[in-house]
């Protein structure tokens, strides 16, 4: 629920092809204990595999769901998410950088959230 909220937050829409695997690359980025996270092996072959397509397929899809939303995204919410990852306000995050730093940032919120809950 956390990732759908943050990808439409940032101006990814359902109806692009690409959103589906951006969602599903964040998800295996939460949940691994990889730290280590190949995006060609480990990611963009799994979400290939899961979907009975290329590789390159998902890859494009998901730099176009980027690009799209990145235009039309929270700016707050962008700005808390990327900080200083990006050299400007004009620069659309590469694959890579998006879904590895909005995992990061989910998992820091939900490892908060859960502290927040423990100490009522």
């Amino acid at each position: 629920m956390v990732i759908v909220k943050t990808l439409l937050n940032l101006g990814i829409s359902p109806n692009i092809k690409g959103y589906r695997y951006l969602r599903e690359g964040i998800f295996i980025c939460v949940t691994s204990d990889n730290k280590n996270i190949s995006f060609n092996k480990d990611i963009y072959m799994r979400i290939a595999k899961e979907y009975n397509t290329s590789e390159a397929s998902i890859e494009r899809a998901v730099r176009h769901a980027i690009k799209t939303g990145w235009h039309r995204h929270n700016n707050d919410l962008a700005e808390l998410i990327f900080m200083n990852t990006l050299q400007s306000t004009n620069d659309i995050p590469t694959n890579s950088v998006f879904i590895s730093t909005v995992a990061e940032w989910i998992r820091i919120t939900m490892k908060e959230n859960e502290e927040d809950s423990s100490s009522d």
